[in-house]
């Protein structure tokens, strides 16, 4: 079974497209792994029925743009992994992540 390798661009605050993105994935399939690239993209691993694959991408494109994906049209419960890509128009490439110091 070949993996599914999909790319999205959002202009939209990198904290709240994540977190709507979750949501989205969560619905349809389950997001197994990330891997984020400062503040400028985010690769996630999604595992999902081959079923709810054409859907979940549909809903995805709503919010954010998406390269073109010609669809599976299927109905097989097979698993089947994604691969996806989000890109953030708004990033700087400099994240810095405040770490706190802890007494010890």
């Amino acid at each position: 079974m070949q993996n599914i390798f999909w790319t999205g661009y959002s202009p939209r605050q990198r904290h709240l497209a994540i977190n709507e993105m979750q949501q989205t994935i969560a619905r349809h399939g389950d997001l197994v792994d990330f891997q984020s690239f400062s503040d400028l993209s985010i690769t996630v691993k999604i595992e999902i029925e081959e079923r709810k694959v054409d859907l979940l991408y549909r809903e995805l494109a709503q919010q954010m743009g998406m390269a073109d994906f010609p669809g599976l049209s299927s109905q097989a419960t097979r698993e089947r992994v994604i691969f996806l890509n989000v890109s953030f128009a708004a990033g700087q490439g400099n994240l810095k992540t405040e770490i706190p110091e802890v007494p010890g």
